[in-house]
């Protein structure tokens, strides 16, 4: 008996000992793969850049700087422009003309000139401090001419702890902000690690359910999912939480709500608002919107170079 016994633990032993060499070899692997070979930064590859809470803890509201009591004042009939998922520092990144989106905008009427821009996020592909300085060289150009650019933060942005630099250098420095014209307020949801989370839902809804004016957001992931994109990974990641959000965007009087993170157009009617996701300003496309203050609507147009 005592030497089946010692037999059956030797074997044990042997098999305990190759799974844990197995497992550490896949360990091993992985963050190989994730530090050498992608260049995303292990942590955020495998977790999505999280801590949504930390980034999120409090809406600025944007009442000076760039934009400030000016815009409260904006009436009648406006414009601004959306472009999202740049991408600097990838290969896609490098097929963005700066100079032709320059042309069609120094091409605009006066009275067509957009108030603003902004991003939907993935500015960075891999979170790196360069990306993000070639991309504000960009934006140097744009308000060169007089336009703020706002951004929102995206996935890739939190790669290799890259919430640091874009909370350096992204205007307004923050991931979770709010503003308002004479008749619309405009929302900037921080959905870069796939979810608002329970704290930045609360703001919102606390935000939105004393604010009477009709609504615009903005995100880096669709709220709804579906067709083409419908994989978890293409929209919020918790379906409780995006349903819980399609209510309030319908309560709480939203006309639109502008998204990314796809590189694929769709737009859908949900309900009393329309969300639209854009394809990525490295495929030439962006979007120029309309907003009518008289009677309340809007009119997205979608520019594809």
């Amino acid at each position: 008996m005592s030497n089946t016994l010692n037999t059956i633990f030797i074997i044990y032993r042997k098999k305990t000992h190759l799974l844990l060499t197995s497992l550490t070899f896949l360990l091993a692997s992985l963050l190989a793969l994730a530090t050498t070979s992608c260049g995303y930064g292990a942590f955020e590859l495998f977790h999505h850049g999280d801590f949504v809470d930390e980034r999120a803890d409090s809406m600025l509201e944007l009442s000076a700087g760039r934009v400030g009591q000016e815009f409260a004042s904006i009436s009648g009939t406006y414009t601004f422009v959306i472009f999202t998922d740049p991408h600097y520092g990838s290969k896609r990144g490098e097929n963005i003309d700066e100079e032709e989106f320059l042309e069609w905008m120094d091409s605009l009427f006066s009275e067509q000139k957009p108030k603003f821009c902004i991003c939907l996020g993935d500015i960075a592909e891999h979170g790196n401090e360069s990306e993000f300085e070639d991309y504000c060289k960009f934006v140097e150009k744009i308000e060169s001419r007089g336009i703020p650019v706002l951004n929102i933060v995206g996935n890739h942005d939190l790669f290799n702890s890259g919430w640091d630099d874009f909370s350096d250098l992204c205007f307004p420095y923050t991931s979770f902000y709010h503003f308002k014209t004479e008749a619309f307020s405009y929302y900037a949801l921080d959905t870069g690690s796939g979810s608002l989370g329970p704290d930045q839902f609360k703001k919102l809804k606390r935000a939105m359910e004393s604010d009477s004016l009709p609504k615009i957001v903005f995100s880096h992931y669709p709220i709804y999912g579906s067709a083409y994109y419908g994989a978890s990974y293409y929209s919020l990641q918790n379906e409780e939480e995006s349903t819980r959000l399609i209510t309030l965007f319908e309560n709480e009087g939203v006309t639109d709500v502008y998204a990314g993170h796809v590189h694929h157009h769709q737009s859908k009617n949900i309900g009393s608002y329309t969300e639209v996701n854009f394809d990525t300003f490295f495929n030439q496309e962006w979007a120029f919107v309309t907003v009518n203050q008289d009677n309340g609507t809007t009119h997205t147009e979608t520019i594809r170079k």
